[in-house]
């Protein structure tokens, strides 16, 4: 019996790293989202003399982008990791 507690623990820690993976996607997503909200103070910004709109989308789009390429490796090496041992299984 201690095999099967084994894979079974195997196997939910591949669910929980695609799970995690997802969840980085989603608040990357969340965060181009609300760049293009802020996009409209860019112009209003940048006529009065002032960079901060510019600089604050600038940051937050390069974040939402990494948190969706990390998310998007650890959702597919947890997928892949919990295919692999159900196969074994």
């Amino acid at each position: 019996m201690p095999e099967t507690n084994y894979v079974r623990l195997k196997e939910d820690a591949g669910i929980g790293r695609a799970r995690r993976g997802a969840v980085l996607m989603v608040v990357g997503r969340v965060l181009l989202w609300m760049d293009v909200l802020l996009a409209m103070f860019v112009y209003v910004g940048m006529r009065n003399g002032s960079h901060f709109w510019t600089a604050w989308v600038l940051v937050e789009a390069f974040m939402g982008l990494v948190l969706i390429i990390i998310g998007r490796r650890m959702r597919s090496q947890g997928i892949s990791k919990d295919a692999s041992t159900r196969r074994a299984a």
